[in-house]
């Protein structure tokens, strides 16, 4: 939470050291997903994957949520690797898990990701069936619409939509001004200044 990715990894070696003496599975979950975690937002992508596995192959009972969060960390390790359809894999394992469970903010933030993957892949109709998957979880609750919007505007300005996609990027930083997230209007502003930039551009036979 300091924002010190190598020293919690080392706090939490240790403590992964002392469940694995005690053959305490629950804390060797609990460590490893930290573990994960912690690698994942250092950079070390090979490291993270590594931990991730090892805490699927723990033979524990009742770890559904974990297991679903791993499975999702797992899915964003292999994207940031550009193992696309292993991600994909991955993801839609923890959908399976999540679906069983009627967890919607899991759902949601899965095909977030998804979506993200395929923007990435130029798959601009499996994005959007992805985004509209995620507005399903997103019914009621104003922030995860408003990150659903700024998804919506990314595929269109991809698409070189750019009415469209000014529209819904206003319409998305106009939930997160009210919300007061910051961080989230900020990326609103940036997206509707390359749009805007786009669409100052001269129009070439080309295009």
């Amino acid at each position: 939470m300091l924002g010190l990715p190598k020293e919690g990894i080392s706090q939490v070696k240790e403590a992964l050291g002392i469940y694995e003496q005690f053959d305490n599975k629950s804390g060797q979950t609990q460590s490893l997903q930290h573990l994960a975690d912690l690698l994942y937002d250092d950079g070390q992508l090979d490291a993270a994957e590594e931990a991730a596995s090892r805490l699927i192959d723990l033979p524990t009972e009742g770890e559904q949520f974990t297991l679903c969060d791993c499975y999702r960390l797992l899915g964003r390790i292999c994207c940031s690797k550009g193992e696309a359809e292993k991600a994909i894999n991955h993801f839609e394992t923890a959908l399976g898990i999540a679906s069983s469970y009627n967890w919607d903010n899991h759902l949601f933030w899965i095909h977030h990701d998804l979506v993200v993957l395929f923007l990435d892949e130029d798959r601009f109709d499996d994005a959007q069936a992805a985004i509209e998957r995620a507005k399903s979880h997103a019914i009621n609750h104003p922030y995860r619409l408003g990150r659903a919007m700024v998804l919506q505007a990314q595929v269109w300005y991809r698409q070189r939509r750019f009415e469209e996609a000014k529209s819904e990027a206003l319409r998305a930083a106009d939930v997160h001004e009210k919300l007061g997230a910051a961080r989230d209007l900020e990326f609103c502003r940036a997206l509707l200044r390359d749009i805007e930039e786009e669409m100052q551009k001269p129009v070439t036979s080309g295009d």
